[in-house]
């Protein structure tokens, strides 16, 4: 249990007002869910310092413990009338409410019975769950918490918060707002940020740290000792030189579709060895799978996933590659690995995020289906534009589904309120919008805003 008194100065997280209004309204479980070092434990801290500051709940009616100190593991592990008896030792107050914040529960050896009789029993008591494996902790806690839990999925800072770390609280207020008139002026800077954001990730630590040697000496400790052990303690991997060299030819595939027979051959394991692996990266937020959008499963493709990190940094680090973007090879689907995390991060809760290809070779990078059907396509065009223009691909994208809204993420060049017949359209529905906005422009205040009716 930490003191509470010893807290530093914490960064805002934007999703931790979302979390703090479910935590108020009730008494449903509150699950955050997310990888290692993405902030899972600094949000704790923050909604601990706004029910001290903001609500005024007295410091006996808020605790946190992490399950990584074994004393502690030991005592949660004997049962809730155990943590209730040691709750009240510790000067806990349960004749009013009480919020309990339990970080890395997945070490737990079995959350689900636990934290039902908690929640079922103990309606004093307010609960907020971390864990660092989505599968661990789906399987541990079944079906018995159903309609009774909200999960939260914590991710890597977005551009903007990143901005924010960075104490340009100015140009994250254009980016949040899609104030285009106003950021113009600062574009050097913006780049600036974002290559840096492009290369080193949105690791919350790596982003307040001076030099580009602690950056990397920080992201390698991060792989080593969660990819390369925890990871693979976890899941029982009982072959490490296959899995770290599955994990650097997939970070080397960042961006691409993964074609399964060719990527098992190169790897020297079988297919339900390889789908085993992807499956545990994927559930240990290290990676994430997309699936094509289609109609017609003749013309375009329709089962190979394209796959991407959840930060670019750790991305990197497995490469062996941080040099900056000018110049590198991968340059293109560094940048489209960045537009999918903007997109992850703003899109709404019933939103998909697919990708477009034809077995002629026309594709869009990302296409975002939505409530009622509506869609919208972001190619990433990483270059210099001196006018609107656009690719073969995106226009037979546009003319086959009329998408609400078409983005090209650019380097720098704006243009907005295209006119569609003067582009050569004709027939699209009228809501149909093409939109050019440099790749670090991507905010829910400047794209999502386009698809309003």
């Amino acid at each position: 249990m930490k003191n509470l008194k010893n807290m530093k100065r914490l960064k805002p997280r934007r999703i931790a007002n979302k979390i703090m209004s479910r935590l108020l309204k009730g008494n449903d479980l509150i699950i955050l869910l997310g990888a290692r070092q993405v902030g899972k434990t600094s949000i704790m801290h923050l909604l601990m310092n706004r029910l001290l500051q903001r609500e005024k709940i007295k410091k006996n009616r808020v605790f946190y413990f992490d399950l990584e100190d074994m004393n502690l593991l030991e005592v949660v592990n004997r049962g809730v009338e155990e943590f209730i008896a040691f709750l009240e030792a510790s000067g806990a107050d349960l004749k009013g409410r009480c919020f309990v914040f339990l970080d890395e529960i997945q070490y737990m050896e079995n959350p689900s019975n636990f934290l039902k009789i908690l929640v079922d029993h103990h309606k004093e008591i307010s609960l907020v769950v971390s864990g660092s494996s989505s599968f661990s902790i789906k399987t541990k806690f079944k079906d018995s918490l159903a309609g009774r839990k909200r999960i939260f999925e914590i991710y890597p800072l977005d551009f903007g918060e990143f901005i924010e770390f960075k104490d340009r609280k100015e140009l994250a207020g254009f980016w949040n707002t899609g104030n285009w008139e106003k950021a113009r002026f600062f574009e050097g800077d913006f780049l600036r940020y974002f290559e840096e954001y492009v290369i080193f990730g949105g690791l919350p630590r790596v982003s307040l740290l001076p030099t580009r040697e602690e950056k990397i000496e920080y992201l390698k400790d991060v792989v080593n000792s969660y990819i390369k052990k925890d990871i693979k303690d976890l899941f029982r991997i009982d072959n490490p030189y296959a899995f770290n060299r599955t994990i650097k030819l997939l970070a080397l595939h960042a961006g691409n579709s993964i074609n399964f027979a060719n990527l098992t051959t190169i790897c020297g394991i079988s297919r339900h060895t390889f789908e085993r692996y992807l499956f545990i990266l994927e559930n240990s937020f290290i990676l994430k799978l997309i699936t094509p959008f289609y109609s017609n499963k003749i013309k375009e493709v329709a089962k190979m996933p394209k796959l991407y990190f959840m930060d670019t940094g750790i991305r990197n680090i497995i490469t062996g590659d941080l040099n900056s973007l000018e110049g590198r090879r991968d340059s293109g689907s560094l940048v489209e690995n960045s537009v999918f995390l903007m997109l992850l991060t703003g899109k709404g809760p019933l939103d998909e995020i697919y990708y477009w290809r034809t077995k002629a070779g026309a594709e869009m990078d990302f296409v975002l289906k939505g409530e009622g059907e509506r869609l919208q396509g972001y190619e990433v065009k990483y270059r210099p534009f001196k006018e609107a223009k656009i690719t073969r691909s995106t226009r037979s994208y546009i003319n086959k589904y009329s998408p609400d809204l078409t983005c090209i993420c650019t380097k720098n060049f704006y243009q907005d309120e295209i006119n569609m017949d003067l582009m050569g359209f004709s027939g699209l529905n009228n809501k149909s919008k093409l939109v050019f906005l440099p790749a670090f422009f991507l905010s829910k205040g400047n794209i999502f805003c386009h698809c309003k009716s």
